[in-house]
């Protein structure tokens, strides 16, 4: 059994696929196993992965469902100890996985996260809050509360080591349904684990284009993340549906700063699920700066709402 099956997705991905699989193919962790789930191209992706000589490399071309089926497709096929997910358009620091490995080895933690550094046109920037240190999770409300709903432990899965017998039959759902299927994973995966560590190192790289997932069009990208909460929040265990109400708002309210003079995000800052959202999240343990800004999404006028959405859109603010 490999330590670690690296799973990645790629539709479409001729460009960016081999600078991904050799970032993974040079891991100084050698024991893995690399799964690469081809969704559907049209492209030559499949013909450049087939070119690559690494015997750790299996290829599974499946019908075009989504990033999360693709994932779900690579789980089911893996045999390693951990799962590690990679974006084809992504790479990833050549001691990632021996270090995240190790982490786990030695804390006994169920999820490993590491930092994330962004690459954009023009530059880059470390994007998560810089921590290291191993967190038991004995109050899963409370601790969604204070590394959920902050973004400490962030919505993707790329940048995390996850250990494969937390996750059981734990599965991605529909890309295309949901938007941020990472999210809506890492919600239910706070509800199987019992210990996470963090390690502020940026050890994965992310991307940023406009042609990336990130980058769809924001009212639809708002309209998928109402649905996923409303749908996770319906059956959530009760312990997590006030904490997942507190995620809602913070959510919901930087997305909508993405489309913020649309008529979705109007109705979204107007609406009764939303100031539902905003009410339980007042009962949480929030903080004085985020008290202040959710009484004004309860109670401000819409222009205010709007004004301080612009101003408080981006993740990781407290």
């Amino acid at each position: 059994m490999a330590r670690v099956s690296v799973i990645i997705p790629v539709y479409n991905g001729e460009k960016t696929i081999k600078r991904c699989i050799d970032s993974v193919t040079a891991q100084t962790l050698a024991d893995i196993e690399i799964i690469v789930v081809n969704d559907g191209s049209t492209d030559g992706t499949a013909d450049i992965v087939k070119s690559l000589d690494d015997n750790r490399i299996r290829l599974f071309t499946v019908p075009n469902g989504g990033q999360g089926y693709a994932r779900n497709t690579g789980m089911e096929a893996s045999a390693g100890e951990y799962y590690a997910f990679v974006d084809a358009d992504d790479e990833i620091e050549k001691d990632m996985l021996e270090k995240m490995y190790a982490a786990a080895k030695s804390s006994g933690a169920d999820v490993v996260q590491c930092n994330i550094f962004d690459i954009y046109p023009g530059g880059g920037r470390v994007q998560l809050p810089l921590l290291d240190e191993t967190v038991e999770i004995t109050d899963r409300g409370a601790y969604t509360d204070k590394y959920f709903s902050t973004c400490r432990h962030s919505y993707e899965v790329c940048n995390k080591l996850i250990k494969k017998e937390a996750v059981g039959t734990l599965r991605f759902g529909d890309t295309k349904k949901y938007f941020s299927e990472d999210l809506l994973f890492n919600l239910e995966l706070i509800s199987r684990v019992k210990r996470v560590t963090f390690i502020a190192d940026p050890l994965y790289v992310y991307y940023q284009s406009e042609t990336s997932h990130l980058h769809k069009n924001a009212d639809e990208r708002l309209a998928g993340l109402r649905l996923l909460f409303r749908d996770y929040i319906a059956n959530a265990p009760d312990d997590m549906k006030s904490a997942a109400a507190y995620t809602a708002a913070m959510v919901l309210s930087y997305s909508a700063a993405d489309c913020a003079g649309s008529k979705a995000a109007r109705d979204m800052l107007t609406g009764g699920e939303f100031k539902e959202y905003v009410r339980e999240a007042l009962k949480r343990g929030c903080g004085v700066k985020r008290r202040l800004f959710l009484t004004a999404m309860l109670y401000a006028p819409l222009g205010v709402k709007l004004t301080l959405i612009k101003m408080y859109g981006g993740r990781g603010q407290k």
